[in-house]
């Protein structure tokens, strides 16, 4: 672990530029965690890897869907790809390249932080990343941990990143138990600084208080889970001010006819297929009613060629 991290300050206030567009003009970042169904956390003590060679695969259905659905609203998205996928399916990754997409790492095999060492996290970041540049012929800059899992005891993970030539990250998500103030104290981007490394910019799923309460309004279950109207008010409320609503979506949310896991927890079972076939008709109108576009499209500075804390369009 690089020693500076622990005694230097890891978060930088954010710099938020003065927007002139109307609200409802701003561009939001849309952002899709691209896995398989058995990848989720959720699954994870019921599916073991060693099983994933023999399961269905379902994202070779979905990800056509979806891509429909973003050519039909003109939006494009940053895909935080696992390298698994990339490896399975090399078609999907040309075709988002293809298609004017973000194409960024969300890992190798879904795995959380913690449960990897400094040097396996290096490994796989690594190995998503190449295989993911020699299919898309683009760099791959951005990163997202699987499951949210960037915490204090793993911001070693930021040293790397910085040190492979990784120029963003979009792991924090400030609500309930993965709220991670040292890392990002506030609830838009900011800058993680390691002292003699650089620096790591840091887009944090979107929180906001809707009447008066907290919501996880990024999205995933939480977007199947709660009503659209509160959704729409809390990115108004977040336009309103000049920022950028950030939301994620997995492929599979899309998909009601998926496997069911039988063998899983009611709770787990809940959590992952609730509401499935809501989704894509949610996913419409939100589009239909405001702009999107990807992490890159928003924050990227050509004229600095760097990722910002403020948003360039």
């Amino acid at each position: 672990m690089n020693v500076a991290l622990q005694e230097a300050p890891l978060v930088r206030p954010p710099q938020i530029a003065p927007i002139k567009e109307a609200p409802t003009t701003l561009m939001n970042a849309l952002t899709i965690d691209l896995e398989e169904w058995f990848h989720v956390t959720n699954f994870e003590g019921v599916i073991k890897r060693r099983e994933w060679p023999g399961l269905e695969t379902r994202v070779q259905e979905t990800m056509p869907r979806l891509l429909d659905v973003l050519d039909e609203f003109n939006t494009k998205a940053t895909f935080f790809t696992l390298g698994w996928v990339a490896r399975e399916f090399p078609w999907i990754i040309k075709r988002l390249e293809a298609s004017g997409h973000e194409i960024a790492s969300h890992g190798d095999e879904h795995k959380l932080l913690v449960n990897q060492t400094p040097k396996q996290f290096r490994d796989q970041l690594v190995r998503s990343r190449d295989v993911l540049e020699q299919l898309a012929q683009q760099p791959v800059v951005g990163h997202r941990a699987p499951s949210y899992s960037l915490r204090w005891s793993t911001r070693w993970a930021v040293d790397i990143m910085i040190e492979e030539g990784f120029l963003y990250d979009s792991s924090v998500f400030p609500f309930g138990p993965r709220k991670e103030s040292r890392l990002c104290s506030s609830r838009v981007p900011c800058m993680l600084d390691v002292q003699g490394l650089g620096s790591l910019t840091e887009y944090p799923l979107s929180i906001e208080k809707v009447y008066g309460v907290d919501l996880p309004i990024a999205g995933g279950g939480y977007f199947r889970f709660l009503p659209l109207n509160l959704i729409k008010q809390g990115i108004k409320q977040i336009n309103e001010r000049g920022q950028r609503y950030i939301m994620y979506l997995h492929p599979w949310e899309i998909d009601p006819d998926q496997p069911r896991v039988h063998k899983a927890s009611w709770l787990a079972k809940f959590r992952h297929y609730h509401q499935l076939h809501k989704t894509e008709d949610k996913l419409r109108e939100l589009l239909s009613e405001f702009q999107f576009g990807s992490i890159r499209d928003i924050f990227w500075s050509e004229e600095k060629q760097k990722y910002l804390t403020h948003a360039q369009n």
